[in-house]
């Protein structure tokens, strides 16, 4: 009786062990990758990675080690709703473009909504969690379809780490060294890789060697980016943005003088350490960037407009009246935009860019009440309407 008691001990710390030893998924479930750590932004540095959510919103995102959620942020563009994550080792991890916040988090989120009469707030906490709990929902706000964008920062963080040094990033498939040609006062070697089949989407490499006659010429590895600006602007000097047809693959610049013809090593790594290693001839060919096209400014005369409103679910059952916005050439100004009821009381409401839509949940505002919407675009163009979400 003993001996089978001591077996089936250590078989659960066995199992026990084996599920503290495996990589962190903040989805709780195994998701592919849709960017990487280091890809162009055209002006920086993608500083996370997007995981697929299927299309879906509602994925739960779980704290990777007790820690304390210290940073809340609702708005309608660039990361959306997001929050900082403290964990027990004091770096910061990042958790954007969510569709809801843990309760404990959005209890206080709309509280500030209310008292400021404003749709986008950001909130000081410190609400302690422990590893595994739920900490908010994956989502499509600010920007894009439904996923979710994860960033593992330093401690204070100012800097921006690989987040698959601390969590599974699947890639099958090594980068593809593609060809050299000489530009400027060096060289340029285009790579594209990608993590998985159907290749959708290319990713940033790992790390990038370059060798002549045995001889290092280049070295670099994307592990850690600065968020200081001036850190970020030398994505321009690194990543060209070069005259060719083929738009998925990186021309990565090495400052080494080599004459045309001559032969390299050009060895290139994924983050999941599936490497490539390519002999390469430059080109005779110099390579020619990109002519940027003017900024044009134009007047926007045209009024913003509202389209049928409908009614729809959200992920967890909550009723949502949902208003298209039409006609917004100079874009939305979402600080201009008011929503009240017959009292004139200000009602809170969300914002999906993708598409234009205005949302006002049940819980906020009763549908079978007339709704006042007040919309401005940027241009100062402003149209108020009265509806009716009881449709």
């Amino acid at each position: 009786m003993g001996y089978r008691f001591g077996i089936k001990s250590l078989l659960f710390f066995a199992i026990s062990l084996a599920a503290a030893a495996s990589p962190y998924q903040p989805l709780g479930r195994e998701a592919y990758l849709t960017s990487s750590f280091g890809e162009s932004r055209g002006t920086r540095y993608h500083a996370g990675i997007d995981f697929s959510t299927d299309k879906e919103e509602g994925w739960p995102v779980i704290a990777p080690s007790n820690g304390v959620v210290e940073f809340a942020s609702r708005g309608a563009f660039g990361y959306g709703r997001h929050i900082k994550f403290k964990a027990k080792d004091e770096h910061i991890w990042v958790f954007a473009h969510l569709a809801e916040f843990n309760r404990k988090i959005d209890t206080l989120i709309r509280k500030e909504m209310l008292k400021k009469e404003k749709p986008n707030v950001q909130l000081f906490l410190k609400i302690p969690f422990k590893k595994g709990d739920t900490l908010a929902y994956s989502g499509s706000t600010g920007i894009g379809n439904p996923h979710l964008h994860v960033e593992y920062r330093t401690p204070g963080g100012k800097v921006a780490l690989n987040p698959c040094q601390k969590m599974k990033c699947t890639d099958t498939i090594a980068p593809s060294i593609l060809e050299a040609a000489p530009f400027d006062s060096g060289f340029a070697v285009k790579i594209v890789d990608y993590s998985r089949e159907p290749l959708e989407n290319p990713m940033s490499i790992y790390s990038l060697d370059i060798y002549q006659n045995k001889e290092l010429l280049f070295s670099k590895k994307y592990d850690s980016l600065s968020f200081d600006p001036k850190e970020m602007a030398k994505i321009k000097d690194d990543l060209l943005d070069a005259e060719d047809i083929d738009t998925v693959s990186d021309w990565h610049f090495i400052n080494a003088e080599i004459k045309a013809n001559s032969k390299i090593l050009a060895v290139a790594k994924d983050f999941a350490n599936n490497v490539s290693k390519t002999e390469l001839k430059l080109k005779p060919g110099v390579l020619k960037l990109v002519a940027k096209d003017t900024i044009k400014t134009f007047l926007d005369t045209v009024l913003p407009s509202l389209g049928a409103v409908y009614s729809k679910m959200d992920f967890a059952g909550k009723p949502q009246c949902r208003i298209p916005v039409l006609n917004t050439l100079s874009g939305l100004d979402f600080n201009s935009i008011d929503v009240r009821d017959k009292d004139n009381k200000w009602i809170i409401f969300d914002y999906d860019s993708d598409p234009k839509e205005l949302v006002v949940e049940r819980r906020d505002f009763d549908f079978s009440e007339p709704l006042n919407v007040k919309l401005c675009d940027k241009a100062g163009n402003c149209v108020e309407r009265e509806l009716s979400c009881d449709n």
